[in-house]
């Protein structure tokens, strides 16, 4: 690699926002000035910049708060800061005049060697050019290589003159806060991208910030490798589109182009927690999100979400993602990832499925594709020495012996599953079928399914699945149950592009196959259904007293579920002298919706 020193002169270039994730945030309204909003937002910006704040202590949840988090909610609200905390947040938005400069074939490092700013000093080729610096544009060079000519993603809009102009992409290298990798910040919003034969409507130029050292975040060179692939693929992000992409798409597909890059750092596992640990929140948690009162409990929940580009990465195919950024130049998000998703004969709401499935069997084995990870006993061992856990969070456990049995989810569980993520409930049981349903508590028009999993410690998986249409309840018949697997239901919820954090509630109910599952009592007091005689030897007659008398119905169905009458009326008598002795379930509807079971045995 040839590299040239070049000396500059000391010219400040400033730039508007410091973080990639700021091209999406929405200007608050108001032009006051807000001294309780102040107040609040200048103790985040110290609590993210204290010398206490690292990445380095995964001991500390202080790791969890995020200085480009508190910067976009300061220029987002930048009206209502004070003058004095306007030109504080506007100190992080300024190019350094930096007296050195090295160039690599598609980067320039600019860099000091004295002061606060200075690399190290060691050159042991003694070609005026630091190690430090050597070995930063080798990695890059290497990030380029793998990011842009082996995955085929689009490399960034030049920024032209800036920088001291010619074609390379500029990253500055000085001593960032304490916590802090680096970061990408936009500059100019060109449109299209002329790197790219498609045509972009929102692509923009950006810049980079590098730290002249790593010391404490371990080690040192594995830190600065993964933060190259992380930045860099941020600029490629706003060369396709830097106006409407979620902290979902950007921070989870960088955070994911880490492993890509260099599998074996992990230095993104620190996240797997916040996917894992949380798997109730949103998957595609964003600032959109920050109403919710536990908003700053989520916020690296964009990052954890690499699990997911992972997954689908390995059983689908790395090239999904480039076609998703593609598909970003003029699609909404979830529209260009369930298109990129087709292109593999799959859409997103069954990744998410099979995601979520996937992450409770924790599975690297051949045979059960595609619920694989590669690197299963790496996350196991992972999980296990950090959060003291061998497998995605368990919400709760269900014993089921044979009689009906109900889990509540407000009552028993914690009161939430948003869009796109699940709850994991384990399941205890001897009996080789049942029934299972979902009873949601809101009437929201938000669907919640379920899917049975059981799986075996060579990886085979068996999974039975619904997921319900609007205004309908999930239910799955579960039959030859292999009692020796380990067997867990998953109740989940999808989404929509404008689905909020808000959390839905619901029942879990098991039963016995030969009972009609999810169908309560729901007369009022004054009215009543009751069978003539039971048990009945040749005729069926119902006792009632029901209003609107024309609207009842009955259906009787056998213990297979198998239909014997349909759409009786109350009024009726029905023949049963030729029916087989045994047991049956009559059924009442109130205008098509089950309203009462009764229990009948034919002798």
């Amino acid at each position: 690699m040839k590299f040239y020193s070049i000396l500059k002169s000391s010219v400040a270039f400033t730039f508007a926002v410091i973080s990639t994730t700021t091209v999406f945030a929405q200007t608050n309204p108001s032009l006051q000035e807000d001294i309780a909003f102040s107040k609040q937002w200048e103790a985040k910006l110290n609590h993210a910049i204290s010398p206490n704040h690292s990445h380095a202590d995964r001991s500390e949840e202080s790791h969890r708060s995020c200085l480009s988090l508190v910067l976009l909610e300061g220029e987002r609200n930048k009206k209502r800061l004070t003058s004095r905390l306007q030109k504080v947040l506007r100190t992080y938005n300024e190019r350094p005049a930096l007296d050195f400069s090295a160039d690599s074939r598609h980067f320039r490092f600019h860099y000091e060697t004295t002061g606060n700013d200075a690399v190290s000093p060691t050159d042991n080729n003694n070609n005026d050019i630091p190690d430090y610096i050597e070995f930063m544009a080798a990695e890059f060079e290497n990030v380029y290589t793998k990011e842009i000519g082996n995955l085929g993603f689009v490399p960034p809009p030049s920024d032209g003159e800036e920088g001291g102009g010619q074609d390379f992409y500029d990253v500055y290298v000085t001593n960032l806060r304490q916590g802090l990798y680096g970061y990408v910040a936009p500059e100019t919003t060109v449109g299209d991208n002329p790197n790219s034969s498609a045509i972009e409507t929102q692509a923009s130029t950006s810049v980079m910030r590098m730290r002249n050292n790593y010391e404490g975040f371990g080690l040192q060179n594995d830190a600065l490798k993964v933060t190259a692939a992380h930045e860099y693929f941020h600029s490629i992000q706003l060369g396709y589109n830097a106006d409407t992409p979620s902290a979902f798409a950007l921070e989870g597909s960088a955070s994911w182009m880490e492993e890509v890059i260099y599998p074996g750092v992990d230095d993104n596992f620190q996240y797997l927690e916040s996917v894992l640990g949380s798997p109730d929140v949103a998957i595609n948690y964003d600032f959109s999100d920050d109403n919710d009162p536990n908003f700053n409990d989520f916020t690296t929940q964009w990052y954890g979400s690499w699990i997911f580009f992972q997954y689908v990465g390995e059983n689908y195919g790395k090239d999904v993602f480039r076609t998703f950024w593609e598909n970003m130049r003029s699609q909404s998000e979830l529209e260009a990832l369930d298109n990129a998703l087709r292109t593999k004969n799959i859409n997103l709401n069954t990744a998410f499925e099979n995601f979520f499935a996937v992450n409770v069997v924790l599975s690297a084995s051949a045979s059960s594709p595609p619920f694989v990870y590669a690197r299963a006993a790496d996350y196991i061992n992972y999980l296990r020495e950090n959060i003291d856990s061998e497998t995605v969070r368990i919400e709760g456990e269900m014993d089921f012996t044979g009689s009906t049995i109900v889990w509540n989810s407000s009552s028993q569980g914690n009161n939430r599953l948003m869009r796109f993520s699940a709850d994991y409930i384990k399941l205890n049981t001897q009996e080789e079928e049942f029934k299972v349903e979902i009873l949601p508590n809101n009437e929201s028009g938000n669907e919640i399914g379920v899917q049975f999993v059981s799986f075996q410690p060579n990886g085979q998986v068996r999974i039975i699945k619904n997921y319900p249409n609007a205004g309908e309840a999930a239910k799955i018949e579960v039959t030859n149950v292999n009692t020796s697997e380990q067997m867990h239901l998953i109740v989940y919820r999808l989404g929509r592009i404008n689905d909020d954090f808000t959390s839905e509630q619901y029942r879990l109910r098991i039963a016995n196959i030969s009972e009609v599952t999810g169908i309560e009592d729901n007369l009022e007091a004054n009215n009543y259904f009751k069978i003539a005689s039971n048990p009945i030897s040749d005729n069926l007659r119902f006792v009632y007293q029901l209003e609107n008398l024309k609207n009842y119905t009955v259906h009787v169905t056998d213990v297979l579920g198998r239909k014997m009458i349909e759409n009786k009326s109350v009024e009726e008598t029905i023949t049963t002298s030729k029916w087989a002795k045994g047991t049956y379930f009559v059924t009442l509807f109130d205008n098509q919706k089950p309203v009462a079971v009764r229990k009948i045995v034919v002798q």
